[in-house]
């Protein structure tokens, strides 16, 4: 078994998972965590920390506990090893896109 598989099959997982987690906002984060674990190679070690990890943040999704949710996924990317790109919403106030 390869490891890129294991990193597809826990993607395939999350995105599964979305159809029953109900804020947008976790939605949207475990989407973009599945979409960055495609093509990740993990090792075991990896794989094993990383499945509770994601099982945690969709159960606090389907909860409304968003922020438990943001917890866990940034626990998830870190044992991945991948980091959430930032996006213009991320920037410090008054740093933004002038009008």
């Amino acid at each position: 078994m390869g490891q890129p598989a294991g990193a597809a099959r826990l993607a395939g997982l999350v995105g599964l998972a979305l159809a029953e987690t109900a804020g947008a906002d976790c939605r949207l984060e475990l989407e973009l965590l599945g979409r960055d674990l495609k093509g990740v190679a993990l090792t075991e070690v990896q794989r094993l920390t990383l499945a509770p990890l994601v099982d945690a943040a969709i159960k606090r999704c389907r909860l409304g506990r968003e922020r438990e949710a943001e917890a866990y996924l940034q626990k998830a990317r870190a044992v991945a090893g991948i980091q959430r790109p930032a996006d213009d919403l991320d920037e410090p106030s008054g740093q933004g896109n002038p009008r």
